[in-house]
């Protein structure tokens, strides 16, 4: 009996076969775990594809136009800028109007270059109206234009549609379909990031440098009294897109590096605008060109994932002096959209040619 009933226990262990419900759902849920895993990494995979993308694109933009800003610098040193020579004469001839001022001679000089610079390098429509140029095999369609991509569509135009200097046209099958497209349908092309996004241009990004308060005066300058002074160098933004900047001081009373205009390393148009008895010079110099005495550098920034760009959009009025508008240099100059602590700011995922 004994045999029989251990035989039949063993024959009926034999013949059981599949799976509980509980051993089945323990199974989906480890392929799901997995698949969730893979999803994740591959998702991951596709962000860091994307952003080095980007980087390599901003990179090749970068070297292009440094080929083109060099070339316009070594022009401009063979330029005749006397006293007497027409471009000083029409900048003399704008100060008098507005103020009833001019100038001294050397400010003026920074002026006109900082003036044809300006006019070489647009960032705006409002500076070099594409719209208005025949170029090749474009047909513009104003209904569809977006000004968040005119700085993108004017930077592919320096490089491939305007001679700089000696320095031709690049041509344009040096870019592929995933670095230049047209985004919002007008007729123009831009350059994008690696999300399908317009890259932005900023020309003399000097608010990155000095906030300011962004409020009476506008980002670069502070009130003092009944004039206005220049905005202390603050390091908390700018750095999170631009690395490699000149170090801080560490003696006291030693300049930062970072309040030296390059085209104005003795800082002679802050000092005469800010000797004024109008607080309208510095505003328009402010909303014309760069803030005074502050470093920059051309940028060229993508939103990166998130798309959020957290500037101000790289286009403004056109400015002359003797028509100041406060803040309206605040998008031209690189300002941000909100000075939220810089762990949150949406600025930190940007990726910009000057962060490696």
């Amino acid at each position: 009996m004994r045999r029989r009933i251990v035989f039949r226990a063993a024959n009926h262990r034999q013949r059981r076969s599949g799976f509980t419900l509980v051993e089945i759902l323990v199974v989906v849920g480890l392929i799901l775990f997995l698949m969730s895993l893979s999803v994740a990494a591959l998702v991951n995979s596709i962000g860091t594809a994307r952003e080095r993308a980007t980087q390599t694109t901003l990179l090749k933009i970068h070297g292009l136009m440094q080929q083109r800003i060099d070339a316009f610098h070594r022009a401009m040193d063979k330029t005749n800028l006397s006293q007497n020579s027409p471009p000083i004469r029409n900048m003399a001839n704008k100060w008098f109007t507005a103020y009833s001022i001019v100038p001294p001679a050397k400010v003026l000089e920074i002026m006109v270059r900082k003036s044809f610079f300006q006019n070489r390098f647009p960032q705006s429509f409002d500076e070099r109206d594409l719209t208005a140029l025949q170029i090749t095999g474009v047909t513009y369609v104003a209904a569809k234009h977006k000004r968040e991509t005119e700085s993108a569509a004017l930077l592919y135009w320096i490089l491939t549609n305007s001679e700089v200097y000696g320095i031709a046209p690049v041509d344009e099958s040096d870019f592929s379909s995933s670095e230049v497209q047209d985004t919002d349908g007008d007729g123009l092309k831009e350059f994008v990031d690696a999300w399908g996004r317009p890259l932005r241009f900023y020309r003399w990004p000097t608010h990155l440098m000095r906030p300011g308060d962004g409020a009476s005066v506008g980002p670069g300058v502070i009130p003092s009294g009944s004039t206005v002074a220049l905005a202390p160098i603050d390091r908390t933004f700018v750095t999170a897109i631009w690395s490699g900047l000149p170090a801080a001081p560490t003696v006291g009373g030693e300049l930062d590096p970072l309040s030296r205009d390059p085209d104005d390393p003795a800082g002679l148009v802050g000092t005469w605008a800010l000797n004024q008895s109008s607080l309208l010079p510095i505003t328009d110099i402010q909303n014309y060109f760069t803030t005074p005495n502050t470093y920059h550098a051309f940028l060229i920034v993508s939103a990166g994932p998130d798309g959020n760009l957290g500037m101000q959009e790289p286009y403004s009025p056109t400015i002359s002096p003797g028509s100041p508008a406060v803040g309206t240099a605040q998008g031209r100059l690189g300002a941000l959209t909100s000075w939220a602590p810089i762990a949150t700011n949406p600025i930190n995922d940007n990726i910009t040619n000057r962060k490696r």
